[in-house]
């Protein structure tokens, strides 16, 4: 056990001269706040204070805090003086930017703490705004009135500032005297600390001069144990004292250390002694202290707070007003109150109550605010409700009255006749005749005005009409329902559709007359479409028809009732019905499958429509034949369930349709075996390109190195020949392509016939080998034979199909002609002793891409080029052939003679020269085309080179050639306007064109532009050098 006891003890010790820290740092940038409390670290009345600051604090991590516990009930002077030196050698390191003394007693350490940290604000939350003597606050003694130092006169010395809590005795004195009557004496109940001697100094002196009728006794810890204070709080009357309760620290000596013991209010709260205290310590708890008048200590913690954090934030305590805490106010704990026998009411009207019953209202303030509201909403619903009903029965009113007037208005102005009339009825009640009483404006514009029909009978104003009328309002008046009848008024050719009704129980009749004039004249010219629509249909042979699903039958001809009808004949569809199965039956067998599906899916709703195609087999004259027809349908009707009941649909026949989609896939097998034609023509075109270049890159390329003379014109002879024929495939292949594109050019002009055909003779005698043995004629048969046609297509006819002659012709002869037929048209033949084409294969030779041998160069366009040009001339073509006799090509153009030919062509004046040697001015812009020229004529003429048409112009006039050959595409300045240039030196010169553009609108346009010849590209050495010397011939005279 001393064990115990000394280790207690060391622990007792090391709290009573330490200071612990409370903060979250301890780094030396953080402001601190020292606190120095005069009780220990339990006391209620401190810890209330400490606890909002450290909070405070804990929320910046900027601020930490030192808290101090002076516990001044066991410091004797020397031990002060320790406690101050503890605190100093703690903070040596951290000096804290604020003091906060709790309690007064501990105010006595200002002066030593200032000399360490000179002017360091300082905050007093005391009991007194004095202070005194060291010794004799250390010691536990009360200051008399001269020991006092008032606390305002060391704000200008010290930098502090007093947060007042006072203890309010003398009210406390009036509040116990109010609750109890007949009190005579008061208790105070303290210990040994320097507040409470202070306390027991105060109120015996309030008593001595305010109330000296009162007995006062002071009981203390110090002559007093806890055990005898209960005994003397159990022999109180408790009607005639009042207890007033501060603390009951008491002080133990626990092996050898002076300890205090604390909440000692609990304790001797459990009296059945009433006990008053000036704080709110214990006043909260049920059964403790019944309570006392007592400061506000919510705005007494606020004003501390803020009076720390403006400190903090950089202003002075001396700075900041002492503040007193004067608003107090009785407090009472109510069932402590009632427990001590005390009556609340007896309290002062402003007491501040703890556990307090709820008041009336406070009891039931959310039923009452509740049912207000539920009341208020109530009314407020039911007023909006009312005006609701009344704004409805306002709107109502206002509708009916406008819904009167509108159709006032609306009868008065609609574009119908209205009556009003009044019954005349007889005994038995039958109406016999009416008085009208009302009429509209349409039937004042139509009859009667209004002043001259009201009050009058109806069989005076109308007498043809009533008795019909009659009858039918008597009908309306005995099934009291509207009749709707027609009626033709003859006098004015008008139909009326006319509504009687009875109102008024039977006293007034309603007509309204309805013109239907036009209705009717519709309906009749709808019969009329109705029959012509039916003829329509059996012309164009489109049945219409029903077919009902639940009886099995199919009306073929929905038309037919109709018509039938208006024939005055009792005809419905069911006579004119057939069986479904009789129709299915005559269903292609092939065919009825896919019909019978089609239509199962559209009843099943699959599908929403049918359109098959399928044959039937009819019966014409006995004769059994089939028709293509294409039938369409569609639900017309649906039963309860949803399941169909009717089809309706067409049938018509396609026969003529299905022979036109026979012929399109005729075509299309055409189309696809042309195309195929067409794909093979282009590998053979290449095959037929590369043969002929293959001999000509070939043989150049060996020619330089041939030494040998008879060689070389062998080779040269090759080259010429493939030459040939290459600008024959390209020329086939082009106008291939003007077909294909429709831009086939014809120009049509005047020439006579022979001198074209002997031109061609002397041409193609050149295309002969000389290895075959074969002779070309041309046979004249009239003398002379002006004709207007195309020149260049009918030449290009007769070289193809000559071409192809002497391509099929080993030996023989091949002869081509024409002749005068007597319907005007011209026949043209080409006739050859060759191999001959099989009678099967005649057809197809003019086929594009047609061959018949595939080993014969060429590109089997020739003869279809051939047939389309004889075509677009208004002629036809053909042959006549037998297998190793020969052929015989024809084809025949119309003829069309020439009006007004001149027989005698316009001869040009020739130009007479002395030189022997002829000039000849070449325009060209390429280097090569110009040495070809150049090595075809420099042997028998002198050549000027231009590289342009401006220089061919300035040559000219500087040379003064006998011939010119002029290029068409030249750079600076183009053919066509360098030979309009030298048109206007000479009109003399011949001028050929050597150009590559070769069609036939090409050549014309040369013609028309001041040129005398025209030479397509690529030039042939021998036609150059003929064309050279012919027009010299014709424009040279050497002299």
């Amino acid at each position: 056990m001393k064990v115990i006891y000394k280790v207690a003890f060391l622990i007792f010790c090391l709290l009573l001269n330490t200071s612990f820290l409370q903060g979250k740092d301890t780094d030396n940038s953080i402001d601190y706040i020292l606190i120095i409390n005069t009780y220990n670290d339990s006391n209620p009345w401190s810890t209330h204070l400490i606890t909002p600051i450290v909070n405070m604090v804990a929320r910046n991590n900027k601020i930490g805090t030192y808290t101090a516990h002076l516990k001044m009930l066991t410091q004797d002077t020397s031990k002060l003086q320790s406690f101050e030196e503890n605190i100093c050698n703690e903070l040596s390191t951290h000096v804290p930017s604020l003091i906060v003394f709790i309690g007064s007693a501990s105010f006595i350490l200002c002066d030593d703490l200032n000399r360490v940290w000179p002017d360091i604000p300082m905050v007093l939350c005391g009991e007194r705004d004095y202070t005194g003597s060291r010794d004799i606050i250390g010691t536990g003694h009360a200051l008399s009135e001269e020991q006092r130092i008032p606390l305002i006169n060391m704000q200008g010395e010290l930098n502090m500032t007093m947060i007042h809590a006072n203890i309010f005795l003398e009210e406390n004195i009036k509040l116990m005297k109010q609750l109890i009557p007949q009190m005579n004496k008061i208790l105070y109940i303290g210990d040994e600390t320097y507040i409470c001697q202070q306390n027991d100094y105060d109120l015996s002196k309030i008593i001595r001069e305010k109330y000296p009728t009162l007995e006062y006794n002071f009981i203390s810890t110090k002559e007093t144990s806890t055990d005898s204070l209960f005994c003397i709080l159990n022999k109180v009357d408790t009607q005639t004292t009042g207890v007033l309760f501060s603390s009951w620290l008491r002080k133990k000596d626990f092996d050898g250390n002076a300890i205090m013991t604390t909440n000692s209010h609990r304790i001797i709260a459990t009296s059945p002694v009433p006990l008053f205290s000036s704080k709110t310590i214990g006043i909260d708890e049920e059964g403790g202290i019944v309570g006392g008048y007592i400061y506000n200590e919510e705005n007494y913690i606020n004003h501390l707070l803020n009076s720390i954090s403006e400190i903090l934030h950089g202003k002075q305590a001396r700075e900041i007003p002492f503040y007193h805490a004067t608003d107090a106010a009785p407090t009472f704990n109510y069932q402590s109150l009632l427990q001590r026998n005390l009556d609340p009411k007896r309290c002062p009207p402003n007491t501040v109550f703890y556990n307090a019953p709820p008041t009336f209202w406070e009891k039931y303030e959310y039923i009452i605010i509740g049912a207000t509201c539920i009341i208020i909403l109530l009314l407020l619903i039911f007023q909006y409700h009312r005006l609701r009903v009344l704004e409805r029965m306002k709107r109502i009113q206002q509708k009916e009255l406008q819904t009167t007037t509108k159709y006032y208005g609306l009868i008065n102005n609609m574009p119908i006749l209205y009556i009003s009339e009044e019954l005349i009825k007889n005994e038995e009640g039958k109406i016999i005749d009416t008085k009208c009483t009302d009429v509209n404006k349409h039937f004042e514009e139509k009859f009667f005005k209004r002043k001259d029909i009201i009050g009058r009978r109806g069989s005076e104003m109308f007498p043809d009409s009533m008795p019909q009328f009659l009858h039918f309002m008597n009908i309306a008046l005995q099934e009291k329902r509207s009749i709707t009848f027609s009626y033709y008024y003859k006098d004015i050719d008008i139909f009326y559709d006319i509504v009687v009704n009875a109102n008024g129980n039977g006293r007034f009749m309603d007509v309204f007359c309805l013109d239907s004039t036009e209705l009717h004249n519709t309906q009749k010219q709808l019969r009329s479409i109705n029959h012509k629509l039916s003829m329509a249909l059996e012309v164009a042979n489109i049945v219409p028809w029903k077919w009902n699903i639940q009886n099995h039958t199919i009306l073929c001809d929905v038309n037919k009732p109709i018509e039938l009808s208006n024939a005055n004949v009792e005809i419905n569809e069911e006579q004119l019905s057939v069986d479904d199965s009789q129709y299915f039956s005559k269903i292609y067998k092939e065919d009825l499958p896919k019909v019978k599906k089609a239509y199962a899916d559209l009843i099943a709703g699959r599908i929403s429509k049918v359109k098959e195609e399928y044959r039937v087999i009819n019966r014409l004259n006995g004769i059994k034949h089939v028709d293509w027809v294409e039938a369409q349908a569609a639900i017309e009707s649906y039963d309860e369930k949803g399941n169909p009941l009717t089809l309706v649909g067409s049938s018509l026949i396609i026969n003529e349709r299905k022979k036109m989609e026979t012929d399109l896939i005729s075509a299309k097998t055409r189309a696809e075996e042309s195309n195929r034609l067409k794909s093979a023509f282009l590998a053979n075109m290449s095959h037929e390109i590369r043969t002929p270049l293959n001999a000509i890159v070939g043989f150049s390329g060996i020619l330089a190195s041939t030494e040998a003379e008879e060689e070389k014109q062998e080779y040269i002879s090759i080259i010429e020949n493939n030459n040939t024929l290459l600008l024959q495939l390209i020329s086939d292949i082009l106008d291939l392509s003007k077909i294909e594109a429709g831009t086939m050019e014809f120009v049509y002009s005047d020439f006579e016939l022979n001198k074209v055909m002997i031109e061609l003779e002397s041409s193609l005698r050149l295309k002969l080998s000389a290895e075959k043995e074969v002779t070309l004629s041309f046979e004249t048969k009239i003398p002379e034979l002006h004709i207007h046609a195309e020149r260049n297509r009918l030449s290009q006819l007769i070289i193809n199909l000559v071409t192809n002659a002497i391509k099929f012709t080993e030996k023989g002869s091949i002869r081509f002609g024409y002749e005068k037929r007597d319907n005007n048209t011209l026949f043209f033949y080409v006739s050859d002793t060759g191999c001959g084409i099989p009678e099967g294969k005649q057809e197809d030779i003019f086929d594009r891409f047609v061959k018949l041998n595939t080993f014969a160069q060429g590109t089997g366009l020739g003869l279809s080029i051939c047939k389309t040009l004889v075509q677009n001339m208004g002629g036809d073509i053909g042959v006549n052939s037998k297998p190793g006799e020969g052929s015989t090509f024809w084809f025949t153009l119309p003829y069309v003679p020439v009006t007004g030919y001149q027989q005698e062509e316009l001869k040009v004046e020739p130009i007479k020269i002395k030189k022997q040697k002829i000039t000849i001015l070449v325009a060209e812009d390429h280097n090569s085309n110009y040495r070809l020229i150049e090595s075809i004529l420099k042997k028998d003429y002198d050549l000027v080179h231009a590289w342009n048409g401006q220089e061919a112009v300035e040559l000219f006039r500087e040379y003064d050639p006998q011939l010119i050959l002029m290029d068409i595409n030249m750079p600076v300045m183009d053919g066509y306007e360098a030979t309009k240039e030298i048109r206007k030196y000479s009109t003399q010169i011949p001028i050929i064109a050597v150009t590559a553009f070769a069609y036939a609108s090409d050549e014309q346009k040369v013609m028309e532009n001041g040129f005398d010849a025209y030479m397509a590209k690529p030039i042939n050495a021998n036609q150059l050098k003929n064309q050279v010397t012919n027009m010299l011939k014709r424009h040279i005279i050497f002299m």
